[in-house]
């Protein structure tokens, strides 16, 4: 199967796709406007002008900055305003301080944080 890239949400479509997760792309449109990318196993489409595209998977853990209204959750907690986004199964997981390294909690995989690749 072709590489057709990895696409990620900008502001634009953070309802859509989860702010921080890389998703494959798996369809461009003959004008390269239009992606179809694979989120929970479903195929998407997303304009291209609302999203970022490089064609290697990320390889480290992305840090994602909450803007705008804070909701709080069902527990009545409003969550925490910084969290990070595994480069492997795209799990949210909260941090503390600044790490160099984190492991998912989901799939186990350990690898670094990308501090400069935040969004």
């Amino acid at each position: 199967m072709e590489n057709l890239g990895w696409a990620r949400a900008t502001n634009r479509t953070a309802d859509l796709l989860r702010r921080g997760a890389w998703y494959p792309v798996l369809e461009k449109s003959p004008d390269g406007e239009v992606l179809v990318v694979e989120v929970d196993k479903r195929p998407v489409r997303v304009s291209r002008a609302d999203v970022q595209v490089r064609q290697e998977p990320p390889k480290h853990w992305c840090v994602v900055y909450r803007a705008g209204v804070m909701r709080p959750t069902f527990g009545g907690a409003a969550p925490p305003p910084t969290y990070a986004v595994c480069p492997a199964c795209r799990e949210r997981q909260e941090f503390e301080g600044r790490p160099e390294l984190m492991k998912c909690q989901r799939c186990g995989k350990e690898t670094e944080i990308d501090w400069t690749d935040s969004c």
